[in-house]
């Protein structure tokens, strides 16, 4: 009963509020999950396995973890993606740690001439991530892991929760690839950097150890850190370090930063 009035309160609350993009049409947890996009004015479903899945959809679509409206300089933020366009350019949203495909199809959805390339290192997130973004073309996937350097990775908790896989450096060339984002803006020299997007679970204290040039490059990063999770391992040191190399803006939202480059002002 609780489950059902928490889903109504939402519901209600996303249909009123002008804000809010996406009303979630059922509550079950597992299988197909609708929401309703109120500017295009039309129905959607993404997949879920379980209370995990369903917790993330209702995070990324119900709550709009990754919204930018609330930021003050959403309006430069906008206009930044708006002259990528015009300038004839594709702005480029590279999303690490895409899970089930939820956050790459709403970067997809909300920016919709931007190219997203989203990564993912567990296979079985992998495939559900690319049918759950079934139909948006401008979404590029790679069933891989992002760090501050080329090479391997092994899943090293393979018996968690759906979003909670943590990745540790290996020399088995057999195993998951380690791109870098200077690798990913390589590939993509045809784009123009907008937004990149962490949630690696404790592994950006290896991300942002070195070869962080394309910091300065990027209009907004959004990153979950993890010292909650792994208490003891400052794995968040290496990211804070990077972030004041720069000129940028700190803005904390429920579980995320914002990190706001203020050279592109």
């Amino acid at each position: 009963m609780i489950k059902i009035i928490k889903f109504l309160v939402n519901f209600l609350i996303n249909f009123i509020r002008k804000d809010r993009r996406f009303i979630r049409i059922n509550p079950n947890q597992k299988g197909p999950i609708f929401f309703f996009d109120k500017f295009k004015k039309k129905l959607f479903k993404v997949f879920s396995r379980d209370r995990i899945d369903s917790v993330t959809a209702d995070e990324i679509f119900t709550k709009n973890s990754y919204d930018l409206c609330f930021l003050k300089r959403y309006s430069e933020l906008q206009k930044i993606y708006n002259d990528i366009i015009k300038k004839k350019k594709t702005p480029l949203i590279i999303d690490c740690g895409s899970n089930i495909g939820l956050s790459p199809r709403y970067f997809a959805t909300c920016f919709g001439k931007s190219r997203v390339i989203a990564l993912e290192p567990e296979i079985k997130n992998y495939k559900l991530m690319k049918k759950n973004c079934t139909g948006l073309e401008n979404i590029h996937y790679l069933n891989a892991a992002i760090g501050s350097r080329k090479g391997f990775v092994d899943i090293e908790n393979k018996n968690v929760d759906n979003n909670s896989f943590k990745t540790i450096l290996t020399n088995n060339k057999k195993s998951i690839r380690l791109y870098t984002i200077n690798q990913i803006l390589k590939k993509n020299s045809d784009c123009t950097p907008f937004i990149v997007k962490i949630d690696i679970e404790g592994f950006e204290n290896d991300m942002f150890r070195e070869n962080i040039n394309w910091i300065k490059k990027t209009p907004i990063i959004i990153i979950e850190l993890h010292d909650w999770m792994l208490p003891g391992k400052a794995v968040s040191k290496t990211f804070l370090k990077a972030h004041i190399l720069g000129s940028r803006d700190f803005i904390i939202c429920g579980e995320n930063i914002f990190s706001i480059n203020n050279n592109t002002r």
